[in-house]
């Protein structure tokens, strides 16, 4: 979210004077938010089920 990106990732640090600044800036914030977004999303992804793998056994 917008809150996300400026609090942990300083959107609202720009302090530049021109529009190449300003572009480069937020285009960094936007790219690690993405890049943020796509780890939490992986590190709360369930593991797969277990399988048994070999020859099954039949007593």
């Amino acid at each position: 979210s917008f809150e996300t990106a400026k609090n942990e990732l300083g959107l609202d640090h720009n302090e530049t004077r021109s529009w190449h600044g300003w572009h480069r800036h937020v285009s960094l914030v936007m790219l690690a938010f993405a890049m943020t977004a796509v780890i939490r999303h992986h590190a709360n992804v369930a593991p797969p089920p277990k399988t048994m793998r070999g020859p099954h056994r039949y007593p």
